[in-house]
């Protein structure tokens, strides 16, 4: 099996929150021995994609996770029994105290890895010709649709994105958020690294902390973690 490699991305979040950034190559296919532990349910999964470009990112992402388990575990990639929690969450199916989130978008991949909390992580690639006013009720609080419209066309952009993927990566930390809706968070205006929660934060994101991460350029990404160590419940 040929390894996919990995990434480390810093982050100053605690270190026992790792997070490594998967790139992605459109050159090969799924009957690549890359993509060996994958189970027929990942394989099926992956095929239904229309686009081999979204089943590349699907498979390629999911395998190198398989291996980042594996070692963590001390066991095979192909062993793992991957499953979803209640909240439409993947999971492992044995019980662990692994818990895990990824995402990928474009070209690349984020996987976010911890033994003591919950975590979430998102990627966008940005999109300079996005109309982010019609996206606006569905991500921003008003206060952050306000202050958008106040910057310079082109780092608005650049803000939109910086506030949905920290959204997303907050929430995907326990999935009620999510469900819940983007605009019950306010993390705009960015004021360095670290996200800030303003205004009303809701009970879920009580416990919750992230930060933005480099990126590769026209990409935003972000990395989330639960504050209370040991909370995987």
């Amino acid at each position: 099996m040929t390894r996919i490699p990995l990434f480390p991305v810093l982050h100053d979040g605690p270190p026992d929150v790792h997070v490594w950034r998967v790139d992605i190559r459109f050159d090969t296919s799924l009957e690549s021995d890359t993509f060996t532990a994958l189970s027929s349910d990942e394989r099926t999964q992956a095929r239904v994609f229309r686009r081999s470009e979204d089943a590349l990112r699907f498979a390629t992402v999911r395998a190198a996770l398989r291996e980042q388990l594996a070692s963590a575990l001390g066991t095979a990639p192909h062993m793992l029994r991957l499953t979803r929690d209640a909240m439409k969450r993947p999971c492992l199916a044995e019980a662990t105290s692994i818990d895990f989130n990824v995402s990928h978008s474009g070209a690349h991949g984020l996987i976010a890895l911890s033994t003591r909390r919950r975590v979430g992580v998102d990627i966008e690639q940005r999109n300079p010709q996005l109309d982010w006013r019609a996206l606006a009720s569905l991500t921003l609080a008003d206060s952050e649709t306000v202050a958008l419209e106040q910057l310079h066309p082109e780092e608005c952009i650049e803000r939109f994105y910086d506030a949905w993927v920290a959204k997303e990566a907050l929430l995907k930390t326990t999935g009620v958020g999510v469900v819940l809706g983007l605009p019950r968070l306010t993390v705009l205006p960015r004021d360095g690294v670290r996200v800030a929660l303003r205004d009303t934060v809701p009970d879920e994101a009580h416990d919750l902390a992230a930060s933005w991460l480099a990126a590769p350029a026209g990409y935003a990404a972000c990395a989330a973690w639960s504050m209370t160590a040991g909370n995987l419940s």
